[in-house]
């Protein structure tokens, strides 16, 4: 009886000592080698992640889960790369091109491979406004449906509208909710079945705004005039059925990203810099998990041209990301990140610094962004939760 218990009572240690072990499995940080130039101004060197966070799309290439890389190239007048679908299946971005009848132009379109893009033309009887004509911004999950901005009639006067495209129905105009104010999808849902973005107030302002169907569908998720002042919706989950987005406001001076669910009232997230020396900046949430308990984004200081990125856990709510990471990895990881709270102006790190956040997966375990690494260039990150 003695030595059984001992074997039990050892079995029972070793299986907590196991459970803590996995418990406190820490949080990866991981430096991917893609530099886009010395950390000056704010930038992205790192565009968007599919689904399952095995696919990531720089600006100009692709990894793939096998370890292969795919070089992007593009025509004479460049390309810019902007979204990959949830399958990692179709990358979609904006090409220059200049030929008649309406000469020099950027134009949505989808990466083919190698340097051939499908551009994706414009609305009926449109011409560019100056060198924009149109400007896509996300991608459905199966790559089956293109979003963005198109502009509309014969000259900026008209102004834009979100627009939708597929191979059936060419691009379609989705329409504004306020007639010759102008409106914009930023993203949609992987399945398809809802657009979010903005539409203008009367007086121009942009409110954030969805899209559960085709043209006329658009509505504000505040309305013009409301006590809560909601700007640009910016993405959602695989289902549409959290949006999440930036410039949320009841009266006070900072603006807060925001998260949003139908029937509830856009819940604020809070900021990790507030206002400084007047500059009350630009605090926008980025991407969200499918089920809306994590929110990835960043806020912005005009005055300082500086970014800080920040996660958001339901029920723990807003920090910055690398003071988030710097507690949840191994002392050498810690050691080569920030402390988020230094002044970068007087407070010397030879470290990293997180500025913004490009997506999160969907199950809410990968992160991709950009970041000053400590040569001082931009360089991509992936952080990986446990």
């Amino acid at each position: 009886m003695t030595n059984r218990r001992f074997i039990v009572l050892a079995a029972c240690v070793a299986l907590l000592a196991t459970s803590a072990t996995m418990a406190a499995k820490p949080v990866e940080f991981e430096p991917l080698g893609v530099t886009c130039g010395p950390a000056f101004f704010p930038t992205f060197c790192v565009v968007d992640m599919s689904g399952d966070g095995q696919t990531i799309l720089f600006r100009d290439q692709v990894w793939r889960p096998d370890g292969s890389v795919e070089t992007i190239g593009g025509p004479p007048g460049g390309f810019s790369t902007q979204a990959i679908s949830d399958d990692g299946s179709t990358v979609v971005g904006n090409v220059g091109l200049s030929d008649p009848p309406l000469g020099n132009r950027q134009e949505a379109a989808i990466w083919q491979g190698g340097s051939n893009w499908q551009a994706l033309g414009g609305l009926p009887n449109t011409s560019p406004c100056g060198f924009s004509y149109t400007s896509a911004f996300d991608v459905s999950g199966d790559g089956s449906e293109v979003v963005g901005l198109a502009w509309i009639g014969m000259s900026c006067a008209n102004s834009a509208n979100g627009f939708s495209w597929t191979t059936g129905t060419g691009m379609v105009d989705l329409d504004r909710i306020v007639p010759d104010r102008a409106s914009r999808v930023n993203s949609i849902s992987a399945d398809g079945s809802r657009k979010v973005g903005w539409s203008d107030t009367t007086f121009g302002s942009r409110l954030a705004a969805v899209w559960d169907g085709g043209p006329g569908s658009a509505y504000w998720i505040e309305p013009d005039g409301s006590a809560i002042f909601l700007g640009e919706a910016q993405n959602t989950s695989s289902d549409g059925t959290f949006v999440v987005g930036g410039g949320y406001t009841s009266g006070n001076d900072v603006f807060e990203p925001w998260i949003w669910t139908e029937g509830e009232s856009p819940t604020p997230l809070g900021v990790v810099k507030t206002i400084l020396n007047g500059d009350t900046g630009q605090h926008i949430a980025r991407d969200v998990s499918d089920d809306g308990s994590v929110v990835v984004g960043q806020d912005t200081l005009f005055g300082l041209g500086e970014q800080w990125a920040w996660i958001w856990n339901e029920g723990s709510g807003i920090e910055f990301l690398q003071n988030y990471v710097r507690d949840r990895v191994n002392g050498p990881t810690r050691s080569q990140i920030c402390d988020a709270e230094l002044n970068r102006e007087i407070d010397v790190c030879s470290g990293w610094d997180f500025w913004n956040i490009a997506a999160i997966s969907n199950d809410g375990k990968t992160i991709v962004g950009t970041g000053r690494n400590p040569n001082g260039f931009w360089e991509a990150f992936r952080i990986t939760l446990p």
